[in-house]
């Protein structure tokens, strides 16, 4: 089987405080624009970056924070990576918390992570309420804009306060640097010692605190900078949430990169900060690219020009076979509602319909799959913007080996080429473990070191993955039969009469699992449709799904749903809630 080995433009950093040194490199280069209130739109340099960082860790280092355990909870905002990178700095543990949690969940992983200190915006704060004082933390550090340069005070009176200023710590350490306090430059960093605790998402109803390694995480961002077609000029709008470790993962290798980044201020201004910014690139899940797919097909339809779409999706395909390539211009109104200016969007998180992926490559926008789960870091692979294949999440990425295994005789053992079983993963982006779970960890890997990471798959015979479902989704039937629920759902998100969808089993009185689709139709049809109607449209929509499904796939109830899913902050649908 080919492995991919690509030359390495950006190297792995030897540790956190020379990423952090190395992209202050990039000087007055715009790293973050970002909204202040409503609409004020303020820039944040490389250099400036870069120096906040230093200055964090050095105040948080004077404060004996090495070695500790920091939370870090915020909505996007410049400060979110510069608190992550300067815990690391200190040599400290840095704990991302979702800030859509509710304050006793919130309070329950402090104390499971045995966090000292918290990185906190206004809002989350004011979320929090009083429970933040019963975590009983010796420091929180709020993220409001007020400035504080020069520092003006003793050590005594800085340590003394519960809660401090994020600018009143930059401050406070750039006055600790200039005095010839030396403070983080006299450490050093063990790659192999853990730097973050990660909460799983929670779609299946559980959480386990998921340890990387400095190491994971240095070089997972270099693979994301070498794996993907970015370059300096590119521009990123920002929407997914900055607790992931996909999005942190992407926002470090923006750093080697030199790239600027647009942070979205809400999910529903993302098309008119499209327009507002005008991104070169996108990195998101699969639900935003189906909403905007949607929106796309509908605006279509709306404006009565599919004759016209389809005339033009003709054209570029037959002057695409004679090297001429007139997408960008005869799509053009359709990239200009997106900004004018896109042409990347790297998707992760969960498989995406090959279709839609055709959609948006015919069009002159190509979306580039990629594979990962948080403990790994989360990249495992990427479908190569050099050859890519539809429907594939690419190979696997140098710094790891990927295997498809099966259950044989209560074994597990490789499967052929285009076998489906499970994805295991071994290498530099597997995690440590579970936080303080060893019977979990020891669970999750096999006896040689692979990761078992829960998603089926196959493997073909170039080494390229192709995702089919998550193993605890699967459908088993009654004569041994196995459903893939993703697969099913591809084809119902389909139709334009279906806004959501979930595919589960249901039990029967015989015991058997029933495929059942639970389904929230589009909210046009919720409105002007009684409930027999809506039931007789769904059954047509569902008859057209099961027609080209074998009959042991097909779906054979149906229940629908007035309002959307319940999803994690990564917009991912929580099962375990059906």
């Amino acid at each position: 089987m080919k492995k991919y080995n690509p030359k390495e433009k950006y190297p792995v950093y030897s540790d956190v405080r020379a990423l952090v040194t190395g992209c202050g490199n990039f000087g007055d280069k715009t790293l973050y624009k970002y909204f202040v209130g409503k609409d004020e739109i303020k820039e944040l340099s490389y250099k400036a970056f870069s120096d906040n960082i230093i200055n964090l860790a050095t105040a948080a280092y004077a404060l004996n924070l090495k070695g500790k355990k920091i939370a870090l909870m915020s909505e996007a905002r410049p400060e979110f990576l510069q608190a992550y990178l300067a815990t690391l700095c200190t040599n400290a543990v840095i704990v991302p918390l979702d800030k859509e949690l509710m304050p006793d969940q919130i309070l329950g992983f402090l104390k499971v992570a045995e966090c000292s200190a918290l990185f906190i915006s206004p809002e989350c704060k004011r979320k929090l309420g009083e429970v933040l004082n019963d975590a009983k933390l010796d420091y929180v550090f709020v993220m409001s804009e007020e400035e504080y340069t020069p520092y003006v005070g003793s050590y005594e009176d800085f340590a003394s306060k519960k809660e401090i200023n994020f600018y009143e710590m930059t401050a406070y350490g750039k006055y600790l640097l200039s005095a010839g306090f030396m403070g983080i430059y006299n450490l050093t960093y063990d790659p192999e010692a853990m730097a973050a605790i990660l909460f799983t998402s929670g779609t299946t109803g559980t959480s386990k605190g998921v340890m990387l390694s400095h190491k994971n995480l240095l070089v997972t961002a270099s693979q994301a900078a070498n794996n993907t077609p970015f370059a300096y000029n590119d521009v990123f709008l920002s929407v997914l949430p900055m607790h992931h470790t996909y999005e942190t993962t992407i926002d470090i290798a923006i750093l080697h990169i030199g790239c600027t980044v647009c942070i979205n201020n809400s999910i529903k201004y993302v098309l008119r900060n499209l327009k507002r910014f005008k991104p070169t690139g996108f990195v998101l899940v699969p639900l935003f690219v189906q909403t905007i797919h949607k929106r796309i097909f509908d605006e279509i339809k709306k404006k009565g020009k599919q004759g016209t779409f389809n005339k033009a999706l003709k054209l570029t395909k037959g002057l695409r076979k004679v090297k001429i390539d007139l997408r960008r211009p005869l799509f053009s109104e359709i990239i200009s509602s997106l900004g004018g200016r896109l042409k990347t969007i790297i998707c992760g998180g969960a498989g995406v319909d090959p279709e839609l992926l055709q959609d948006f490559k015919d069009m002159g926008i190509n979306i580039y799959q990629g594979f990962g789960i948080t403990e790994c870091s989360p990249l495992v692979s990427v479908d190569l913007y050099t050859r890519p294949k539809i429907g594939s999440v690419g190979p696997a990425i140098p710094c790891c080996d990927v295997k498809v295994l099966k259950e044989v005789n209560g074994e597990l053992v490789p499967t052929e080429a285009n076998e489906i079983g499970e994805i295991a993963v071994k290498g530099d982006n597997v995690m440590l473990g579970y936080y303080n779970d060893p019977a979990a960890t020891e669970a999750s890997f096999t006896e040689d070191g692979y990761f078992l990471t829960g998603d089926l798959g196959k493997l073909d015979e170039d080494g390229y993955i192709y995702i089919t479902g998550r193993k605890k989704n699967l459908i088993i039937l009654s004569n041994g039969k196995n459903v893939y629920p993703e697969e099913i759902e591809e084809y119902l998100l389909r139709l334009e009469c279906i806004n959501e969808c979930a595919v589960v089993a249901r039990t029967n009185n015989l015991g058997e699992a029933v495929v059942t689709a639970i389904i929230v139709p589009k909210q046009e049809l919720i409105d002007g449709c009684s409930e027999n109607e809506l039931q007789e449209e769904m059954k047509k929509a569902v008859l057209s799904v099961n027609e080209k499904l074998p009959s042991f796939k097909q779906i054979r109830n149906v229940e629908i749903r007035r309002s959307e899913f319940d999803k994690t902050s990564t917009k991912k649908i929580k099962r375990f809630m059906l």
